[in-house]
Parts: C-alpha cells; structure tokens; sequence
C-alpha cells in the first residue's frame, strides 16, 4: 500500500482533530478512500473522518486495509509537517509499520507502529434530526470560548426564526443569537420542530478547533437527542456526534 496526498497541512489539522477527542483509531483505506470512526475513551462522542480517493495524487490500495494508531503519536510526526511538503503513506511487507514520509525541501521519514485494536466497524447513530443551522465557524467557535466563562455545558435552542445558545452558572449568563435574514453568521435554518438540549463545552470545543474560520458548521439537533456537527478540512470530513447533557433531580 502507497498513498500520496500534496496537502501536509490539511493532514496535519485532520490529525490534530482526531487526536483532540479520541486516543488511538483503526484508519481504512478502501475503493472509497481514507476513513475513521471511532468514540471517544468515555462514549459520549464518536467521530467520523473521511478523505475521498480523489484527494490523493497517488492512491495504490490493493483491497481495504486497516491501520491501528495511537493519535497522539500520529499528531507528534505531523507537528513537524510544513504547509508546503506532500505526505507520503506506506504499509511495511508485515503491516506492522506505517511509514510516513513528508516531503518538501528534503525527505523525513517517520515510522510508526501499527497497533492491532481488532475493533468492529461501529454503526452511525439512527437520529431524526427536527432543526439544522449551518453557521460560520469562527462565529461559533468564538461563541463557545465566551460561554465557558460561565459554565462547563451550553444549552443550544433552535426555532424556525433564531438558534440560540445560552451559558449560566454563578457569575451570569451569556446568550449567543443568530436571528435568520438579520445575522449573516448564520448561513441557513431549517426547522420543522423546536429542538433544544444541552452539551458540554470541553466536547465542542474540540470538535472545532481545527475548522478554518470561515468554514460552515452544520449543526443538526432535536430536543434532549445528540447533536450531529459536520464541517470540512480541505477535502477531508468531519462529522461528529454528541450525547446531550441531561438534568436529573
């Protein structure tokens, strides 16, 4: 197996991503391209990760192959990835060492252990989503770093006019709103039935870190259900979902 991709830096902010929510994940390489799902050590988060074939300049897979990594040795070797160099991916002859080679000015060759994680392919979770907002990401990403001022979760509540997300706790409250043909940070609103719930903070901050500022971020929701986010990287996708923060007593 040999995978070429020009794009170090798309490969490097996907990393760091993936490394944000999850420890170590089986990467597939198959007809379709490059993916990942996996949750996070507690389960109140899963991510999916795809990179279409057509992405890659060169792309020789013979059959699905599967890849175990530990992310944050994966995010070491692409800390010293430079936006300018392609990466190159092989598979050794025992499949027990990925090689990845960054290549610019000169040639680094990396190598990593495969680990064997043995998993199953898990399953997308089956949710009817009643409200969508596609929203800028900058704006959004800004919004959760004034709301962790106030509190360790959000409440998200969307109707067919606004989406709202709203943070309280001792010192106040904050209130983020984006009302539809008023805010152009809100992109696009489709509700067919209110929904709100509430998430934790620490979870979509990682969710979105690495999404470029004028990315769009579709959040998709209904009431007390998980929360779908999806964005884009370059060609790489994310799509990622949340267990929401349910009240008790």
């Amino acid at each position: 197996m040999k995978v070429v991709f020009d794009s170090a830096d798309v490969m490097k902010k996907s990393v760091k991503a993936l490394s944000a929510l999850i420890d170590e994940g089986e990467f597939i390489f198959d007809e379709e391209g490059m993916k990942l799902r996996a949750t996070d050590p507690s389960k109140i988060a899963m991510v999916d990760f795809s990179l279409p074939k057509h992405a890659f300049r060169e792309y020789d897979v013979p059959g699905p192959v599967k890849i175990g990594l530990n992310l944050s040795d994966l995010e070491d070797v692409f800390k010293k990835a430079k936006a300018s160099e392609s990466v190159e991916m092989s598979l050794s002859e025992d499949g027990s060492r990925l090689v990845i080679e960054l290549v610019g000015r000169a040639r680094r060759r990396f190598v990593l252990s495969v680990l064997d994680l043995g998993g199953m392919e898990l399953p997308l979770p089956k949710i009817t989503f009643t409200a969508t907002a596609k929203v800028i990401a900058d704006v959004f990403a800004s919004a959760l770093d004034d709301a962790s001022n106030f509190s360790t979760h959000v409440t998200i509540d969307v109707t067919p006019e606004e989406f709202v997300m709203r943070a309280s706790g001792s010192k106040g409250e904050y209130v983020l709103e984006l009302k539809k043909d008023v805010h152009d940070a809100l992109l696009d609103l489709n509700v067919t039935e209110r929904a709100k719930a509430s998430y934790p903070l620490d979870y979509l901050e990682d969710m979105v870190s690495q999404a470029n500022k004028s990315a769009a971020i579709t959040i998709s929701l209904s009431t007390d259900a998980p929360l779908k986010l999806a964005y884009a990287i370059g060609d790489a996708n994310f799509i990622y979902f949340l267990a929401p923060r349910i009240e008790t007593g």
